[in-house]
């Protein structure tokens, strides 16, 4: 990814119109299709601050290593405009949900989730097999109801948090506070504990859990700052 030298002295918060605007050297931030960063959380606002004052002066800097700020942009620039195609691009990842295909018998964790969605009117179809699990109409309907009360800033972190553990069901369960971060690690990494049990180190297994450990925390931490007010 191409890096920037840090072309700024000054990071300040300002506000407008009831939102908080990060800003250098009393610029507001824009995003690359144009729009203002600006939130209606301060505390968000504050840390995307913090953020960008970690850059080190004349240094050069990815967005990578904003990782607030790219999750904030994507919910101003891709989700905002349209909360419903967010829902329907996430709805996609349930249908065909990794969480569906089981090794084994699942974990006191898995069977959380799975308790969880039966409350919430969703029984997802599982299967020990590699054939793709055709889900029910029933089922479709439960998570797009569970969708539908996501707002625009959970719907940012489901995005990323999807993409990382490789299942809107696991995704979810975290967001909705039904089991804690660690533990949502724990099952997405489960396939890479096995292989090296069975293989011994690689580094590029590691690469791959630390990184899903790395995605949530940023994903979970945009989360909780922009809950508070």
């Amino acid at each position: 990814m191409s890096s920037r030298k840090r072309f700024w002295k000054s990071v300040t918060l300002g506000e407008q119109d009831g939102l908080f605007r990060p800003e250098l050297d009393g610029r507001p931030i824009r995003l690359p299709k144009g729009a203002v960063l600006a939130l209606s959380s301060r505390p968000l606002a504050q840390a995307i601050v913090a953020e960008w004052s970690r850059i080190p002066e004349n240094e050069a800097f990815t967005p990578e290593q904003l990782p607030l700020t790219r999750i904030a942009g994507t919910m101003i620039e891709r989700i905002r405009p349209d909360l419903t195609e967010a829902r329907e691009a996430l709805l996609r990842h349930g249908l065909d949900d990794g969480l569906c295909y089981r090794k084994e018998q699942p974990d006191l964790t898995v069977e959380r989730i799975f308790e969880w969605l039966a409350k919430e009117g969703i029984q997802p179809s599982v299967t020990d097999g590699l054939m793709p699990v055709t889900q029910s109409g029933d089922y479709i309907t439960g998570l797009e109801r569970l969708l539908t009360r996501q707002n625009e800033a959970e719907l940012a972190a489901l995005g990323v948090l999807t993409q990382t553990f490789g299942s809107l069901l696991l995704a979810l369960a975290l967001v909705s506070d039904v089991i804690e971060q660690e533990e949502a690690v724990s099952v997405a990494n489960a396939d890479e504990r096995k292989q090296l049990l069975v293989w011994g180190r690689d580094d590029e297994l590691f690469r791959v859990m630390t990184a899903r450990e790395q995605d949530s925390s940023e994903a979970m931490t945009f989360l909780e700052f922009s809950r508070e007010i």
